[in-house]
């Protein structure tokens, strides 16, 4: 036998023995793959169902006020809406006022104004409060409002150290401009939000500057434009806070419409609005959703009005349009938000439903989304200036 036959037997035997396939001289060694190893290969990949995030917007947090004392302890103040702030992927307030006992109180504000009720210089003191916001389920808090620098610098101080100590996150103020503009951005099951603070209701010097400690201002809508525009490459989501319009107004003044806009065309995927105590519509700008006031939310009030709020239920998952849902609040006797039901919760809703109808957004129910909203109307510069 030649010595290339005994090759080709000693091969065969050997391939047998050790359960390997046997390829014969020249065949396409593609042939010789596992049916299993095809298969595999074969296989497309499930892509995984993107988990939804809940982020839930509420108004106007004041836990002490000169007409109403003593006041309640801020532990207490959250507990009929506990439970659901912390089902929430994320909690974001408004918190209006510092955290600080510092006495020294700004001597900006109008002396006549605060004499005749028209303004208030505002603080909360107990030690207890930054910690009452986290356990209350509140994350993140917007500081850019007319009232973070009542206390001036050393106000500003003591709350931002306040709220760092009880890991509660803040956007809006800082120790100086670049600090206020900048994004809070957080990381929730894999997606980074992004959330920005600007005031449109700017007492005399409490804007941040390059130098020293303040909030970020509104005031030139450029501004907040370029603050989108360079936090947009770095987040999913991107959550706009305003503090803006006409105290106790219930329709969005034009300069509200306009800075929402502003923001919308920038980037921004939701608008969220706080300033006037009372609730005011919801609106669409293209797919994004716009809160123009969530009213009031933990803060000593008597009037119906301003009593009268919600929980704003936002539901995110990448590609989507955000979905919204309302939940009705009515603040009690201390200032503490409870859950409303019955007739009161269908008042609040039905309120809402009226005034958002008119800014684009169809509340079936409690609920709604921008999804089908038309694209956003052009608007004017010059008739939207800041007064």
């Amino acid at each position: 036998m030649r010595a290339s036959c005994w090759r080709d037997a000693a091969l065969f035997l050997a391939l047998g023995l050790f359960g390997l396939p046997f390829v014969a001289a020249g065949q396409d060694q593609r042939a010789a793959k596992p049916r299993s190893a095809v298969l595999e290969k074969q296989k497309t990949p499930v892509p995984e169902k993107p988990t939804p995030i809940r982020i839930i917007w509420v108004g106007d947090i004041v836990m002490e006020t000169a007409w109403r004392q003593p006041p309640a302890a801020p532990q207490s103040l959250f507990g009929g809406v506990r439970k659901r702030l912390m089902e929430a992927d994320l909690v974001i307030a408004n918190l209006e006022g510092p955290l600080t006992d510092s006495p020294e109180m700004t001597p900006y504000k109008s002396r006549a104004d605060l004499d005749t009720g028209k303004d208030v210089v505002l603080r909360t003191t107990s030690p207890e409060a930054a910690q009452a916001l986290f356990d209350g389920g509140i994350r993140v808090v917007g500081l850019a409002n007319n009232h973070t620098m009542d206390y001036v610098e050393r106000g500003l101080r003591d709350t931002m150290r306040g709220l760092r100590k009880a890991g509660v996150l803040y956007a809006g103020a800082g120790e100086n401009l670049k600090a206020a503009e900048a994004p809070r951005i957080v990381k929730i099951k894999g997606q980074r939000i992004g959330i920005i603070s600007f005031s449109d209701v700017v007492p005399k010097y409490s804007w941040a500057l390059a130098d020293k400690p303040g909030i970020a201002t509104a005031k030139e809508a450029e501004r907040v434009v370029a603050a989108v525009r360079r936090a947009r490459p770095s987040v999913d989501l991107l959550v706009m806070v305003f503090h803006w319009g006409v105290q106790f107004d219930r329709e969005a003044s034009a300069r509200q419409i306009f800075l929402a806009q502003e923001a919308q065309r920038a980037g921004a995927d939701v608008v969220l609005g706080a300033h006037p105590h009372v609730l005011q519509g919801v609106g669409c700008l293209e797919r994004v959703p716009v809160v123009y006031s969530a009213g009031n939310f933990a803060f000593p009030t008597s009037s119906l009005p301003t009593r009268r709020t919600a929980l704003f239920e936002f539901e995110y998952s990448s590609g989507k349009p955000l979905s919204l849902r309302l939940v009705p609040v009515m603040i009690d006797a201390r200032g503490a938000p409870q859950l409303a039901d019955g007739a009161t919760s269908e008042e609040i809703l039905s309120g809402m439903s009226e005034l958002s109808l008119p800014l684009g957004f169809h509340l079936d129910g409690d609920s709604g989304s921008c999804s089908d909203a038309p694209p956003a109307p052009a608007q004017s510069v010059e008739d939207h200036q800041p007064h």
